[in-house]
């Protein structure tokens, strides 16, 4: 909690980009009781800002007051950004901290995806290559990045979700995190809906990029399943 008063978020959401956080957040927020910030974004991009000494860290928490409403945010960012977990625990002490993950194969070809399609829609990415091939490459490493947020605020306080488990049974998941922020469930509408984020464009592999991301990330799953006891049997793409 900053001097200034303001609550901070009730939750937050971190990761990882392109495994239907728009999705999943849009169903969390369909609860009368939970919201996103006061401008309502539902990524902020604001606590790497503050984390890396940028902006000041009232200006993202008064996005938060104390109005009884479970206010959050979910920034996929957040995961892989090295900095953002200390400052997460000390601005963020309370709550959830969600991820969804998904094969991580199929999230880097998404991520290229949804590149191409901002490209052809004339906003193509201001990183120069061959940038864009390496963060999303960094993103798959999700064990690695559990472990860093772990560590900084808790494992107790992680709720880590496969994605493609996640989608068949949305329900169960939602109505977890409700109960975590203290609320009864509500019926949910629009969970077969498309997200507004979907990548339209297509993408080609490049020779043996696919078969080098599955060599780099076989050990991350390994982690994932013995140290987070996730069932990864729907990765078939990196497996």
């Amino acid at each position: 909690m900053s001097v200034s008063g303001a609550a901070g978020p009730a939750w937050l959401g971190i990761g990882a980009q392109r495994s239907g956080t728009t999705w999943f957040t849009d169903l969390l927020t369909q609860h009368p009781q939970v919201g996103l910030g006061t401008n309502g974004k539902k990524e902020q991009h604001l606590l790497h800002k503050v984390a890396d000494g940028v902006l000041p860290a009232d200006d993202y928490l008064a996005l938060f007051p104390a109005d009884g409403v479970r206010r959050g945010e979910w920034t996929p960012q957040y995961l892989r950004h090295a900095s953002v977990p200390a400052a997460a625990a000390r601005l963020v002490p309370e709550g959830p901290v969600l991820v969804l993950l998904r094969d991580p194969v199929e999230r880097f070809r998404s991520a290229m995806r949804l590149a191409a399609t901002r490209a052809a829609a004339g906003n193509p990415s201001p990183w120069p290559y061959p940038v864009p091939i390496t963060m999303q490459t960094f993103t798959g490493f999700y064990a690695d990045q559990l472990a860093a947020w772990a560590a900084a605020v808790g494992r107790e306080r992680m709720v880590v979700l496969v994605y493609e488990q996640v989608r068949r049974a949305p329900h169960a998941a939602v109505e977890d995190v409700w109960r975590r922020l203290g609320l009864d469930p509500v019926p949910l509408a629009g969970i077969e809906e498309a997200s507004g984020s979907s990548s339209r464009a297509d993408w080609d592999w490049p020779a043996g990029l696919r078969e080098s991301l599955q060599v780099m990330y076989r050990p991350q799953l390994a982690r994932l399943e013995s140290d987070w006891g996730l069932d990864l049997t729907d990765w078939a793409s990196t497996r």
